[in-house]
């Protein structure tokens, strides 16, 4: 992949949501992510298909 991986902190700030929000939710939803030791990471293109999905799931109910 030639996208820089984001961070907590990146990721956080493109949502728009603190990053605690991060760590207490990308278990519950469902939030693509991996680990590098003991540090989150996002790849870019999944969070963007992680939105979509889950807008097209809202929407649907």
């Amino acid at each position: 992949m030639d996208q820089a991986m984001w961070t907590v902190l990146a990721l956080a700030e493109f949502l728009g949501k603190p990053a605690s929000w991060i760590y207490d939710n990308h278990e519950k939803q469902a939030i693509p992510n991996f680990r590098v030791g003991q540090q989150l990471r996002f790849w870019p293109s999944e969070i963007e298909h992680w939105l979509e999905d889950n807008y097209r799931e809202r929407e649907a109910t």
